[in-house]
């Protein structure tokens, strides 16, 4: 059976030159949260943090996203968190170097950016009442008088670069995988949330299926040996399926322009890229990376 042979060296996942810090950061909103001990984004809704802001403040953030009545997404609590002076009063020394009380225009562009980071792709989803919502705190943010919506708009197209290769690394932490391909999937999702449209979502998806056929091939190289004592349909039958595969494969490598596969042989290591894959997405945006890992 005739393979296709992937030459590729290996490296670990570490920084990226390329997508260097600007000087801009953009908030990780799920990052933000475990300084005040919510874990995996999870936000305590019965946690002081929440109880201590005035219901009006905490109605103010709460029909974002989840459930309506309630601050329970990292980015409505970190809203909460900055915006209601009761909360800001309490907040954790490093929730406060993310956040500066004593910089109200450093954080309303980062609120900001964070909120304009959701409308793109919610406008781009389609959810017209959510981006209504986020339309409002945007503008909450912009009526304190310390940014314009251009001035957020701005940070967040110089600052997302760096913050999705934040969360690249933290995701493909420890997994081994070319050096470029790590670079070229920060690129693909960058070019969505700087652009999103339905040639750059379908890049995403490609990039998924370009995984899942890896692993596919994979399999179908290690089982050869147990169909060639199957006898001649069988044979044929997996030959045929090889040739799809792979013929599949290429096609969307060359169609990505860049994203390497790898001679890893390792099928609980490409699981582990689709995972990762997945949670990059999720830390972003959960509806977006529903859409793609589908």
């Amino acid at each position: 059976m005739k393979k296709i042979i992937f030459s590729v060296i290996f490296v670990f996942i570490l920084v990226d030159g390329a997508f260097a810090q600007t000087g801009l950061s953009l908030v990780n909103t799920k990052q933000y949260a475990g300084y005040f001990g919510f874990s995996n984004g999870e936000i305590d809704i019965a946690s002081r943090y929440i109880a201590v802001a005035p219901r009006a403040e905490r109605r103010t953030f709460a029909a974002l996203d989840g459930i309506p009545e309630l601050v329970d997404t990292p980015l409505e609590f970190a809203l909460l968190s900055y915006y209601s002076q009761p909360v800001l009063n309490i907040r954790p020394v490093e929730a406060n170097t993310i956040l500066p009380a004593n910089n109200p225009k450093l954080a309303d562009q980062k609120l900001g950016a964070a909120v304009f980071q959701e409308i793109q792709i919610l406008r781009f989803l389609g959810n017209t009442a959510a981006v209504g919502r986020h339309e409002g705190v945007l503008k909450f943010i912009t009526d304190r008088g310390n940014v314009t919506r251009a001035e957020v708009e701005a940070y967040y197209r110089q600052g997302i670069r760096g913050l999705i290769s934040e969360i690249v690394d933290e995701e493909f932490n420890g997994i081994t995988i070319p050096a470029e391909t790590s670079a070229d999937i920060k690129q693909k999702i960058t070019n969505f949330f700087l652009q999103p449209n339905q040639s750059t979502f379908q890049i995403l998806k490609d990039v998924r299926e370009l995984i899942s056929l890896r692993s596919e091939i994979i399999t179908n190289e290690r089982t050869a040996v147990i169909v060639a004592l199957m006898g001649r349909e069988e044979i044929n039958k997996h030959t045929l399926e090889y040739q799809r595969l792979t013929t599949r494969f290429q096609t969307i490598t060359t169609t990505l322009n860049g994203i390497n596969s790898s001679i890893m042989t390792d099928i609980d290591a490409w699981w582990k890229v689709m995972m990762s894959y997945r949670d990059v997405l999720n830390n972003l945006n959960a509806d977006l990376a529903k859409m793609v890992i589908q």
